[in-house]
């Protein structure tokens, strides 16, 4: 009986079950560890680009602050999807000035192109990193780098399993189980080292909770900090803009699913010189192995 590295067949098999349990344990705990959210900086009062963020990462940003823009008639779009900029945006906050700029820089610039450009932006950047500082969310570097420690483990176990394979071809022993298990090993390679660039930690995902059940709370909805058609965005993005034709207007260009079913209000009726539309917020609402399997006999 051939027992190349001093084991069978079924015996490597064992063997390697059991490593490949305990590697995807270390990925999972990895993993977790990394969304634990042990941030130094004490959690404060977000504002709602902060929200927006955490909600649904730099793209949401931008998102929320179109309709911030909108609704505030700074910006203007039309039935293709474009955006223009109508006024001077020097007066409000870093992010604004980004959209508006970048609106400004290129002639019929549409939403899907616009929101990917500005999310890129040292204004929108700044504000991932000041929520990584709080332990509200992983950036996308963070989070790429604990999926990769957490596969080592994995890829370790596929060399090894790799390397035990070409030695059963060699000694013209059976394969067939071990070759089902390196397949296996390299799915679970694949699904635990993919994941969004934008994570939530548990200490963001319980801050966004608040807030959700704060604005769904709120007695006076027009004064709350996510009011409006911002408000809305900030949450559910574009699809739930609650003007229905610059709800389509935007989504012709941005790719996203249908909108939002049934609209809060028409947005259209703010004029950039009111002081009630500047603010945005008040215009509306193992075991079985078998023999000679594992490379040796």
């Amino acid at each position: 009986m051939q027992r190349p590295w001093g084991l069978s067949g079924p015996e490597f098999l064992q063997l390697y079950w059991i490593g490949l349990a305990l590697a995807v344990l270390v990925a999972i705990v990895v993993r977790v560890r990394a969304r634990a959210g042990r941030g130094e900086q004490p959690v404060r009062s977000l504002d709602m680009d902060e929200l927006a963020y955490l909600a649904g990462g730099p793209r949401r940003v931008v998102e929320t602050s179109l309709a911030r823009l909108l609704t505030a008639g700074e910006l203007r779009t039309s039935r293709r999807g474009t955006v223009q900029a109508t006024a001077d945006t020097s007066s409000r906050n870093a992010v604004d000035r980004a959209v508006v700029t970048d609106a400004q820089r290129y002639t019929n610039r549409t939403v899907s192109l616009l929101v990917p450009a500005v999310a890129q932006d040292e204004a929108v950047t700044s504000i991932g990193r000041r929520l990584e500082e709080m332990g509200l969310v992983i950036t996308a570097d963070a989070a790429k780098s604990a999926r990769r420690k957490g596969s080592i483990a994995l890829w370790v176990l596929l060399a090894i399993g790799v390397v035990r394979w070409g030695n059963g071809i060699a000694i013209d022993a059976p394969v067939g189980w071990l070759t089902l298990q390196l397949v296996l090993t390299g799915l679970l390679i694949l699904v635990l080292t993919r994941g969004g660039k934008h994570v939530r930690t548990g200490k963001g995902n319980r801050v966004l909770d608040e807030a959700r059940t704060s604005r769904s709370r709120s007695a006076m909805p027009d004064e709350a900090l996510y009011a409006g058609a911002a408000g809305l965005v900030l949450f559910g993005g574009l699809t739930v803009y609650p003007d229905l034709a610059v709800r389509s207007s935007l989504l012709a260009s941005s790719g996203s699913g249908a909108g939002y079913s049934s609209s809060s209000g028409s947005y259209s009726s703010c004029s950039s010189s009111s002081s009630s539309c500047s603010s945005g917020s008040s215009c509306g609402g193992g075991g079985g192995c078998g023999g000679g399997c594992g490379g040796g006999s």
